[in-house]
């Protein structure tokens, strides 16, 4: 359940450094995950464009539990400059259970490779005009006519990676309000008969999630420490995935936190600003 709730939460949660290559960055950082108030995981999560190829690159890495109840998942997702999907490989792990999807797209079509266990299998359907990768969905709403603004609705349909499967959805942007002291977008998130609540800067960079009725949440952190909390993780495999272990710097909660340790120390008597209170609503935009 907490896996299923996770790879749909991830349309929402994504993040930056630069790399040795022609791909441009555009958003890359750590997000820890709680269970009510447990802390029992961590995102990292990297978009990119690759001006050269005209390709957006999705990257993500999940890792929450520990010993027996350790689970991990990663994709790398490319589609092409109007975001339609070119291919993905999605890969998870739980106990002794592993599952991996190589899916590719041509012609309107995808063929997906999927190995379950070591058991081979292989999924082929036509894709509908209009239908893209679930880890885009942000990217799709800030390109569209009319933006990533207050009180819009924006209906699609997307393919949920960790499944093959097309499924319809619907994003309600809320007004504007403070978060965490940041100025985001409330948006409500229906998709695979579940709903989640993302709260959106922007420049599209998801400063928190929440999946309703079920305490599972996420939140972008200022370091990698933040969201391990000790955890391990292998470098390797981070190597693998991404090219390079991420620095999770090139968020505005990261800069957010750089900026306020570069800042020259307050005069002493000088007048000190209230913060602004920071709530955590479980309520639907514009409510």
């Amino acid at each position: 359940m907490v896996r299923k709730i996770l790879s749909a939460l991830i349309v929402f949660s994504t993040i930056t450094a630069p790399l040795a290559s022609s791909a441009a960055v555009l958003f890359e950082g750590y997000s820890k995950i709680n269970a009510g108030e447990d802390h029992i995981g961590y995102v990292i999560s990297r978009y990119e464009f690759d001006d050269k190829k005209k390709h957006f690159i999705s990257t993500y890495f999940i890792k929450t539990g520990k010993g027996p109840t350790e689970t991990t998942e990663s994709l790398k997702a490319t589609a092409d400059s109007e975001l339609a999907p070119i291919s993905y490989e999605y890969t998870s792990l739980a106990g002794k259970d592993t599952k991996i999807i190589d899916a590719k797209f041509k012609a309107g079509a995808m063929t997906a490779l999927v190995s379950t266990n070591g058991k081979s299998s292989k999924i082929e359907k036509k894709i509908p005009k209009g239908t893209f990768l679930s880890t885009f969905l942000v990217y799709l709403m800030l390109k569209s006519k009319e933006g990533l603004r207050s009180e819009t609705k924006y209906e699609y349909q997307a393919i949920a990676e960790e499944d093959a499967g097309i499924s319809k959805g619907q994003a309600l942007v809320g007004k504007e309000q403070m978060f965490n002291d940041y100025k985001v977008f409330k948006i409500l998130n229906t998709y695979k008969d579940s709903k989640f609540l993302s709260y959106v800067n922007e420049r599209g960079e998801v400063i928190a999630t929440n999946a309703m009725g079920t305490g599972i949440s996420t939140e972008l952190v200022a370091t990698p420490a933040e969201a391990t909390n000790g955890q391990s993780y292998s470098a390797t495999i981070l190597k693998t995935l991404f090219g390079t272990v991420p620095a999770g710097t090139q968020n505005v909660v990261a800069q957010g936190k750089k900026a306020k340790q570069n800042a020259p120390a307050t005069t002493i008597g000088a007048p000190v600003q209230a913060p602004t209170p920071t709530t955590q609503p479980e309520t639907e935009p514009g409510q």
